[in-house]
């Protein structure tokens, strides 16, 4: 009975051996195939990192790029503001174009960076406009010496009728005519201007209280190109209160299109040679110490200005 009990329990030692070895065997490879499934998961969220930092650098890129392409079209669009010129019909061009800038900008701010094929398209229009601006720079550059020619032979022709007048009368009235047209030229123009407070012995005294009368003294230049004959020349003091000295409310000339006071006039024979003018302003009460200034009108512009000082009052 013992005999058959041992030969009985080697295989039943078997058996379990057997049955212990499986479920190692089982265990193994599940952690084996965990060990894979954790490198697999590292490599890919690896992967996708990496993708991602791709992406983000692609981003960084496009957007990078968009903003280069809107900074350069509203630098275009400032350069054409600078070509703008007096002359209409290249103006209204300079304004299409502009216009199209515009449409580009507004375009682009609609589009998102990662469009790059759109992107594309822009840069390309924005290199047709900078084609286009630069034949508006030839075009004006052109325009601009053929101006300065123009000028040229002005001024040439100017001067050739200038030495015309020493010689003939006749000349001369219709070089009057002509310069009556070229307003800047013709303008009367002072020197020499100086304006005196003067005491009662007509002796300079900026003290308040010996001032009888402000004597301004100036000469008006020679100038061929101004009307000759008689006018009005109008003095106008501003105190250090910006009041103007003057007689009346009711004197007043015309100024840049408005009635303006004027503390003093003269009446003046002007025949275009240099013409030595004195105007008086007398004192009515209303000084008060600080400076002053002076400001000489002829003709519907200001030809001079100067400025002086009142002192407080004084034994001298």
């Amino acid at each position: 009975m013992e005999d058959q009990n041992k030969k009985q329990n080697p295989e039943n030692n078997q058996q379990n051996k057997q049955v212990v070895s499986q479920p190692q065997k089982s265990r193994s490879g599940l952690i084996f195939l965990l060990f894979l499934l954790v490198i697999l998961l590292g490599v890919v969220t690896w992967l996708y990192i990496d993708q991602r930092k791709t992406t983000e650098e692609i981003q960084t890129v496009l957007t990078s790029e968009k903003d280069s392409l809107q900074s350069h079209l509203e630098q275009l669009k400032a350069e054409y503001d600078e070509l703008m010129t007096d002359n209409d019909s290249i103006n209204q061009q300079l304004n299409l174009e502009k216009k199209k800038i515009d449409n580009l900008i507004a375009e682009l701010k609609t589009t998102k960076a990662t469009n790059f094929a759109k992107i594309k398209q822009l840069e390309a229009e924005l290199g047709t406009l900078r084609a286009v601006a630069q034949s508006y720079v030839r075009q004006i550059d052109s325009l601009n010496t053929m101006n300065q020619a123009l000028v040229a032979e002005n001024i040439k022709v100017k001067n050739e009728i200038i030495e015309a007048q020493t010689e003939n009368k006749e000349l001369e009235e219709t070089n009057k005519d002509l310069t009556g047209k070229v307003e800047l030229a013709s303008t009367l123009r002072t020197e020499n201007l100086k304006a005196i407070p003067i005491n009662k012995r007509g002796k300079a005294n900026s003290k308040i209280n010996k001032i009888e009368k402000i004597k301004v003294d100036f000469t008006i230049k020679e100038n061929v190109l101004a009307k000759v004959g008689e006018r009005d020349i109008f003095l106008r003091i501003a105190g250090p209160d910006d009041y103007i000295l003057a007689k009346s409310e009711e004197d007043l000339f015309e100024y840049q299109g408005q009635q303006i006071v004027f503390s003093a006039k003269r009446p003046v024979d002007y025949i275009g040679k240099d013409l030595d003018v004195t105007i008086y302003w007398d004192n009515n009460g209303a000084l008060i110490p600080g400076q002053y200034d002076v400001y000489i009108f002829g003709d519907g512009a200001e030809i001079g200005t100067t400025t002086f000082d009142i002192q407080e009052s004084g034994w001298f």
